[in-house]
């Protein structure tokens, strides 16, 4: 079930790969950097609230510790009502430990996979503790990706706000 916020809008949490998209000086890359713009961009024109540690930490400039990012992003995907995930190629630990935080929570998850890429069994298998949706995409960081996200959280945001008073 999804829980608007106050303002009846879906919470959705991104859960996608930081630090192998960084550059020497820990900063989010270029070419990252406007995927992700475009993506969240996309996500606030369907009227949902969105998190995304690469944004809140200001692309690299402003990092947080680990014990603050820690605490952070498990509160944060403790009040979502959406988990969208893109595991990483190749894969990123700090996601994985999200995946566990969003599954124990029980939320709805997104997980968008490259076709023909090897995933853990703990990611493939998650749908068993909680309400899961595998989407497969061709090519990483693409508008392909951007597309296929902002349509799951539209279609999901839309079903739900159909019944919102």
């Amino acid at each position: 079930m999804i829980f608007m916020n106050k303002g009846g809008k879906m919470k959705v949490f991104l859960a996608m790969p930081y630090s192998q998209l960084c550059d020497e000086k820990y900063e989010v890359k270029d070419e990252y950097k406007s995927f992700f713009t475009k993506l969240t961009d996309e996500i606030k024109k369907a009227n949902c609230d969105y998190f995304l540690a690469h944004e809140r930490e200001k692309w690299g400039k402003t990092y947080s510790s680990a014990e603050e990012s820690t605490e952070i992003d498990y509160n944060t995907i403790k009040d979502v009502d959406l988990v969208c995930i893109i595991p990483g190629v190749p894969n990123s630990g700090g996601v994985h430990v999200e995946i566990g935080w969003a599954s124990a929570n029980k939320k709805k998850l997104k997980i968008f996979l490259k076709k023909n890429y090897p995933y853990s069994p703990m990611v493939t298998g998650i749908h068993c503790l909680t309400d899961t949706e595998y989407i497969y995409y061709n090519e990483d960081y693409s508008d392909e990706l951007i597309e296929l996200i902002v349509n799951e959280v539209k279609k999901l945001s839309n079903k739900e706000n159909k019944y919102a008073i």
